[in-house]
């Protein structure tokens, strides 16, 4: 680990962030309200990659670390700062911790969740935070949990909705449509001798929605496009691989080697064999007019 010492007074936000959602979005304007008060930065402090990762545990995320760094500026954060996860982080008592952020930074006030678990085996809890801030004259907030429908908001219960097709309920949680970000590379083409040419988008390790057809935006140039999304294994043509494949509607440049963003707004339908060609062009057809429905 490297040591880089910033001059500005900061407040950090500590947490994985992942989707930053509405609770996320409520601990980042925590600190930054305290940051106007002490005359602080607001700095997001995470890992670029999953602690399970370094354990060799499967690892799907809600969003890259792209998406999570441009989400917390969104929120609030004057700074974030990405970190990788090392053993020698995972070694790091919560006591070690903090004299890793202290020599960091000029810390003045820390801000967690009311669950955040920090220090070797997460042997350190917002209880630890708060008795360890007291000790060294660190301010230190913790956010109360987010509820919504009588549930605390977070990145495990916005992955059961997504993984089970929930995209509006996902959607309520995390305060904008789930949203995959990849590179649109070549495939088989099969969509543009349909009449749908389709963007296929190179994905790392985030999570997929069901297998089926979803109505969706895709953010082209910064821009907004109406979209039709199809996951899964194109069984109509013999498809082996699951693939993530969006038909912009009114849109027709060129987008290969391009990054793509994907919001899923609303399930329209399963994946299923259509016995040819003909039929799936058909149903394409039908899910378009579907999805115009939901825009």
């Amino acid at each position: 680990m490297t040591e880089q010492t910033t001059h500005s007074k900061s407040i950090l936000a500590l947490g994985m962030f992942d989707g930053v959602h509405l609770g996320h979005q409520a601990l980042i304007r925590l600190a930054h309200r305290a940051a106007g008060e002490m005359g602080a930065q607001t700095v997001a402090f995470t890992f670029s990659d999953a602690p399970g990762k370094l354990l060799g545990l499967p690892v799907t995320s809600l969003s890259t670390p792209d998406q999570r760094r441009a989400w917390l500026r969104e929120a609030g954060a004057d700074r974030v700062d990405m970190v990788d996860f090392t053993q020698s982080f995972a070694d790091l008592s919560p006591e070690g911790f903090l004299d890793f952020l202290q020599a960091r930074y000029r810390v003045v006030a820390l801000a967690a969740g009311f669950n955040y678990t920090f220090g070797k085996f997460g042997a350190g809890t917002a209880q630890t935070l708060r008795e360890l801030g007291q000790k060294r004259g660190i301010r230190i907030l913790i956010a109360d949990p987010f509820r919504m429908d009588g549930e605390s908001v977070s990145s495990t219960r916005i992955r059961s909705l997504v993984s089970q097709g929930r995209m509006e309920a996902a959607r309520a949680l995390l305060g904008r449509p789930y949203t995959l970000t990849g590179r649109v590379v070549s495939h088989r083409h099969i969509g543009r001798t349909l009449g749908y040419p389709t963007a296929n988008l190179s994905l790392t390790d985030q999570l997929l929605p069901p297998d089926g057809v979803y109505a969706t935006v895709a953010l082209v140039n910064g821009e907004s496009r109406r979209a039709v999304t199809n996951v899964g294994k194109n069984p109509t043509v013999g498809g082996n691989e699951r693939t993530v494949e969006t038909f912009l509607l009114n849109e027709s440049a060129s987008l290969y080697g391009t990054e793509l963003s994907v919001g899923f707004l609303s399930y329209l339908r399963g994946e299923r064999d259509f016995g040819s060609l003909s039929a799936l062009s058909e149903q394409i057809g039908r899910d378009v007019e579907a999805a115009k429905k939901v825009f």
